[in-house]
Formats: C-alpha cells, sequence, structure tokens
C-alpha cells in the first residue's frame, strides 16, 4: 500500500535567483512544514552542494547568475551523496531542446513558470515517497 507521507527528512533546497519567486516558494513550503535553504545563484548552489548535507529535494531554476542549472544539475549527479535527490527544473524555459536537455542531465521532473502552487507541492510528494 502506498502512502503519502513524506521522507522524515523534508528538507528542500531551492535554487532561484528571482527574489519574490524564491520567497513564495520558500514561504510556502515553509508553512507546510519543510525546513528550506535558498541558494540564489549557480556559485552558491555549487558551494552548498560542496559543503553541505543533501536536502530531500532540490528545486532548480536553469537561468541564473555565474553557473547555470544544467550546470548546477552536473555537479549534484555528480557529487557522491547528493547524486539521488530528487530534482526539479522550475524554470520559464519552455523550449522541448531545454526539457530534453534536463531529463537526459538527470532530472527528475520539468515544470515551468508560471506554475500552480498544488501541482508542484503534488511533484515534490510524488518524488518524495
Amino acid at each position: 500500500m502506498q502512502t503519502n507521507k513524506l521522507k522524515k527528512n523534508n528538507s528542500v533546497m531551492i535554487v532561484e535567483d528571482d527574489v519574490i519567486v524564491a520567497r513564495l516558494l520558500g514561504h510556502t513550503l515553509a508553512q507546510r512544514g519543510f525546513s528550506v535553504s535558498l541558494a540564489n545563484d549557480g556559485k552558491m548552489a555549487f558551494e552548498t552542494v560542496a559543503n553541505q548535507p543533501p536536502p530531500s529535494i532540490v528545486l532548480l531554476d536553469i537561468i541564473l547568475p555565474f553557473f547555470d542549472g544544467f550546470e548546477v544539475l552536473g555537479k549534484i549527479r555528480n557529487q557522491k551523496s547528493w547524486k539521488n535527490v530528487p530534482i526539479i527544473m522550475l524554470t520559464s524555459k519552455t523550449q522541448e531542446p531545454s526539457v530534453v536537455r534536463a531529463f537526459n542531465a538527470g532530472a527528475d521532473d520539468y515544470m515551468t513558470k508560471p506554475f500552480q502552487i498544488e501541482e508542484l507541492m503534488a511533484r515534490i510528494h510524488r518524488l518524495m515517497r
């Protein structure tokens, strides 16, 4: 029987440079019981992946300062302790080549902005089962 429970460690890393989107996501996830960390650019995401324990899930934008989301995705998949962390690409890039590239690089899901929060929550819960 499948349950809808989250993993005990329900931490989320948001990699997003848009302050409004990051605040919306952080606030919504925190209200729903998640522990939230934020990296507002690719450089900060690289440092987090190299120096912090992995979260339960990553929400990752593609368009970021310093290193883009594809580079961050590669870094995560190449870091032994992080390589199995579910990753949802959450981006304004709607073109098929970006979607295909993300999945080929190891993304678990892909959503475009603007997004519906309940759909995002359903996808998060699915990946964290």
